[in-house]
């Protein structure tokens, strides 16, 4: 299978890859082997009521991208992302305003929110990809209906921004959905077979830790142990942003996943500090920290390092947590499923999932 990714596939790799720029440019990064560990092994409980999984993708199937925060900025980008999806064997349908333009959203507030719903409300649709984060999906989330959300249930990823979107859709629904890449993302061989095992073949999948050289940060085993929940997360600075609100569920039981690009230490220090002030931490089964890419300190000298303020907040804590998951802004990074069982082991640094993520 792999062979054939990447004898067909058509690789574009970011040169900058961050909230707050979107310069996609055709590349190519392959990898010899997949990094993903599947699992043929009996589902370990059977999945609670609630939860909604989509139907597996399949060639011939359509997706659709939509715009529902940053505006378009290039929109060669957007051919390009098209060109993709269609030479893995997916018709492509473009949402309303992706090449729409309102001050730095692609839309207003009403305009993105009913582009949205119009495409999960298309039974002909089956999956729902995105052009970019940037900023933009919390403002549109009082104009979503989410019961027409779970009563249309599709695939739906993406990720920094569209954190916002993940959450709340999964807290709101039940329905899982998936943090992974964009159209402003490195698309290389290792990203789409992480899709192509999660949410084509319907694998039931384990990540391992990769190997340091493929990662931003190396990984390393903050608080040992091993833990089930059901994970929910994203971009760190964007979830931050949703504290207090009504679209994040009870953590109670759940197991937290954070990552965050170009943040010094001394702001994802005040992030947590946020999360823990709120009471976030202490209902946690357990904690898996992702790549924190460039978020070096801009005078080392006075500053605590990344890991030094993981260490500050975490290492009291009595759940497994571990740093360094290939999961963010990051080259190589793995498609993850929200509101799904799963089982951490902060040891070995790895997550497993405890149900396939689609039917």
């Amino acid at each position: 299978m792999l062979e054939l990714l990447i004898a067909n596939s058509l690789s574009y790799t970011m040169q900058k890859i961050t909230r707050r720029s979107f310069v996609p440019m055709l590349g190519t990064a392959l990898i010899g082997a997949s990094c993903l560990s599947v699992q043929n092994k009996a589902v370990f409980s059977s999945i609670p009521n609630e939860i909604i999984r989509p139907n597996a993708l399949k060639k011939g199937d359509t997706i659709a991208i939509c715009a529902p925060a940053g505006g378009t900025r290039h929109p060669e980008n957007v051919v390009e992302f098209q060109a993709l999806l269609e030479i893995h064997g997916y018709n492509v349908v473009l949402g309303k305003n992706v090449y729409g333009a309102h001050g730095y959203f692609s839309g207003t507030d009403q305009e993105r929110a009913a582009s949205f719903m119009e495409i999960i409300e298309d039974d002909s649709i089956q999956a729902v990809f995105f052009t970019r984060g940037g900023w933009g999906c919390a403002r549109i989330l009082e104009f979503l209906d989410f019961e027409s959300i779970k009563n249309h249930p599709k695939v739906i990823m993406g990720f920094s921004d569209i954190t916002t979107l993940l959450n709340a859709i999964t807290f709101k629904t039940g329905l899982v959905t998936f943090h992974g890449p964009g159209g402003n993302s490195s698309w290389n061989d290792f990203s789409w077979n992480s899709i192509q095992e999660l949410l084509i073949d319907k694998d039931q999948v384990s990540y391992p830790s990769l190997q340091d050289h493929l990662l931003d940060e190396p990984t390393r085993t903050i608080v040992s142990g091993t833990t089930e929940g059901e994970l929910y997360g994203g971009n760190l600075s964007v979830l931050c942003g949703l504290i207090g609100s009504d679209y994040l569920p009870d953590w109670k039981g759940k197991i937290l996943f954070l990552e965050d690009v170009m943040e010094e230490p001394y702001r994802i220090d005040r992030m947590l500090t946020h999360l823990k002030l709120n009471g976030v931490f202490n209902d946690l089964n357990g904690i898996v920290l992702g790549q924190f890419r460039k978020c070096k300190a801009e005078e080392p000298d006075i500053s605590f390092t990344l890991g030094e303020v993981f260490d500050q907040h975490f290492n009291s804590l009595e759940i497994p947590v571990f740093f360094g998951a290939a999961i963010g802004h990051i080259k190589y990074k793995y498609t993850i499923p929200l509101g799904l069982p799963v089982q951490i082991d902060a040891d070995q640094r790895s997550i497993e999932l405890l149900h396939p993520a689609v039917v």
